[in-house]
């Protein structure tokens, strides 16, 4: 398969998937379980949004986007100053940033709930027990105080900002 083939091909891919799990996600946020399990599909849809956005780039490196679970930090911080954002919030420049700097504090959080990432200075995750201070702290039990933000106004823009990059792939 050729270099381009096979790059679009995995960028219909991620796109899709990362589709199908923000839809789980949505559907889990109505559900009252445990919030690990909804952040977990958060975070896999935030991912691979982003890997898919990424890949669209004809000078991005396939195998290192489609291989690493970071690279939603970089989206965020790029998509909301793309032509069509910027015309929404025109006139609007003290709300536009407050929403940038908000989305990409949450996107941190965000990408740190992959098991992969910063495992000693940020151990929590959506998907494993870990351990802090000798005690075994398990997800469905851990609040994730650092997402709470997600609840506040701050939060419901950037879901709705994750939500319209999904429209506007």
């Amino acid at each position: 398969m050729s270099g381009g083939d096979r790059r679009v091909q995995f960028a219909a891919a991620f796109y899709d998937q990362a589709l199908s799990d923000w839809k789980v996600y949505g559907h889990l946020t109505r559900l009252g379980l445990p919030r690990c399990h909804e952040l977990h599909y958060l975070q896999m849809a935030c991912e691979k949004l982003a890997k898919a956005y990424r890949l669209r780039n004809v000078s991005a490196d396939v195998d290192g986007i489609i291989s690493r679970h970071t690279g939603f930090v970089g989206f965020i911080n790029v998509y909301p100053r793309s032509p069509a954002i910027l015309a929404e919030y025109e006139g609007q420049d003290a709300r536009h940033k407050e929403v940038c700097r908000t989305s990409s504090t949450i996107a941190r959080e965000i990408e740190k709930l992959a098991p992969a990432i910063d495992r000693e200075e940020s151990p929590e995750n959506a998907e494993y027990p870990w351990e802090r201070e000798d005690t075994v702290l398990v997800p469905c039990q851990y609040p994730f105080p650092a997402l709470s933000l997600l609840d506040a106004h701050g939060g419901r823009a950037f879901l709705k900002l994750v939500d319209r990059a999904f429209r506007d792939y």
